[in-house]
């Protein structure tokens, strides 16, 4: 299980080796004047499935295997994997932004 925002690389030698990014963000909305948690935990299901059957690799988790960081701990150094990570979290929030912000 992969918590928070990062990048992992995985394999056998450099032929099966394959890295990728990931963005696991949560969200908790309160009300404004009581301050009670507003839950809607199924507000972007259809998305999430989608994604979990989708056939083929996301372009915006899967990463060159060139671009994963040596040794790990330059990776907050790295403007590509910086750009990458950006644009795969504005993705996440993007799915479920909309199913959070509905007048339901």
């Amino acid at each position: 299980m992969l918590d928070g925002v990062g990048a992992y690389n995985r394999g056998l030698g450099s032929v099966l080796r394959h890295s990728h990014l990931f963005a696991n963000v949560s969200l908790s909305m309160l009300d404004g004047s009581t301050y009670e948690q507003i839950n809607r935990p199924l507000g972007n299901l259809g998305a999430r499935l989608a994604r979990g059957l989708q056939l083929t690799e996301d372009p915006l988790t899967k990463l060159d295997n060139s671009l994963f960081p040596e040794p790990a701990a330059t990776a907050a150094g790295n403007a590509a994997l910086r750009e990458r990570t950006r644009a795969l979290i504005a993705a996440r929030l993007d799915e479920v932004l909309p199913s959070y912000l509905s007048n339901d």
